[in-house]
């Protein structure tokens, strides 16, 4: 019985690899999306940490320059948490888009795979039919074969 040929495997491949592809940069910019996540979550606990020491100062004397360095130090956090907000914005935007690509990659790629299952399950019966073929024109010659035998006996 001969192999199975898909003509369209190296179109095939080419598909999965820039699925591959797709799938890699979605991760990078969920990576990143991740990343910027924690930064502003260590930020928020950094104000909240700030705020328990501030509100220790303020009890007795009141240190302004501690007062005043939790305000220059949360409006520098603030101003990069905003800075972030605005790339996550962005980065949203272009997980878009990535999600979209891996979608249209995913399915381009099933359509060949479909493809290539039409494809095989035809060349399967074809063998099928060769084979019945073969075996049918075994069995007519045995048969022939016997009937001559039978003729000359």
């Amino acid at each position: 019985m001969a192999a199975f040929r898909f003509t369209l495997q190296p179109l095939l491949q080419h598909r999965q690899a820039i699925e591959d592809q797709r799938q890699r940069d979605l991760a990078k910019l969920l990576r990143q999306k991740m990343i910027y996540q924690n930064q502003i979550r260590q930020m928020q606990t950094g104000i909240t940490d700030a705020k328990h020491q501030l509100a220790g100062s303020l009890v007795g004397k009141v240190d302004l320059e501690g007062v005043g360095g939790f305000a220059r130090y949360s409006g520098q956090l603030a101003q990069r948490a905003q800075a972030i907000v605005l790339d996550m914005v962005r980065l949203e935007k272009a997980i878009q888009m990535a999600r979209e690509l891996l979608l249209k990659a995913t399915r381009d790629r099933q359509a060949l795979e479909l493809l290539r299952q039409r494809q095989y399950e035809q060349w399967l019966a074809a063998q099928l039919r060769r084979e019945t073929a073969e075996l049918d024109e075994i069995t007519m010659q045995r048969h022939a074969r016997l009937i001559l035998t039978e003729q000359r006996s």
